[in-house]
């Protein structure tokens, strides 16, 4: 889905400002994931010609991401948060 944009002397109506938050919402989830790709492996040249070879690259590197996540993901859901000391003056 494309978001909508204004034009010259033509804003965007409130309807339209909520669908592109909608979309935001959704694609956001998606781009994170893209974007930390291309930042940490360098996927956004690609290296192969031909169907295969270029879905086993993705494939590789959606377990290189999943494999770089895993620690952080792993403490935010089975080890309980420890409570924060407050200082009160």
């Amino acid at each position: 889905m494309a978001q909508d944009k204004s034009l010259k002397n033509k804003p965007l109506t409130a309807q339209q400002i909520q669908r592109n938050r909608l979309i935001t919402q959704a694609r956001y989830v998606v781009e994170r994931t893209f974007g930390n790709q291309a930042r940490w492996f360098g996927s956004k040249i690609l290296r192969y010609y031909g169907r295969a070879k270029v879905h086993a690259w993705h494939i590789l590197q959606a377990m290189a991401y999943n494999l770089k996540r895993l620690p952080r993901l792993y403490v935010e859901r089975f080890l309980p948060r420890q409570p924060q000391a407050s200082c009160v003056f």
